[in-house]
């Protein structure tokens, strides 16, 4: 598999902890693309929380807009309001970051080893279910 190593475009726009835009160094990371009008990224987002939680492991959510209305600040920060996102959100407003990881659907999950590498993708409500535990084997849990 391609890797390339993690870099966020400094000019795109976050939301929730401010100092969570930089990566922890040593640490692997799981991007998950998402989207507020995704109906599967909904279901999702719950257990995925709670499985990072439960893992000690570093999740970003990457928002990719459906539409206009879904580039707004204001639209994401108060889904992930409603719906108690705590973890850090990039609005990835002009595909730059999808493009990056070469993400074809949502949801989508990119895992990120401690060096920044890409070390595997995967798509869809099963790929969460085989990335979990890709995840669990990586993190001897």
């Amino acid at each position: 598999m391609d890797t390339q190593c993690l870099k966020w475009p400094e000019h795109l726009p976050w939301i929730l902890p401010s100092d969570q835009t930089r990566l922890p160094e040593n640490e692997c990371q799981l991007l998950y693309f998402w989207s507020v009008n995704c109906p599967h990224c909904e279901e999702l987002t719950n257990h995925i929380m709670r499985s990072v939680d439960e893992l000690g492991i570093h999740v970003i959510f990457v928002h990719v807009p459906y539409t206009e209305e879904e580039k707004s600040v204001e639209v994401v920060s108060t889904y992930a309001k409603e719906k108690n996102i705590t973890a850090p959100i990039i609005l990835d407003q002009q595909y730059e970051i999808v493009t990056t990881y070469q993400v074809q659907g949502l949801p989508s999950f990119c895992y990120i080893d401690k060096e920044g590498q890409l070390v595997d993708r995967k798509m869809g409500d099963t790929g969460w279910g085989k990335m979990l535990e890709k995840i669990k084997r990586n993190h001897d849990v």
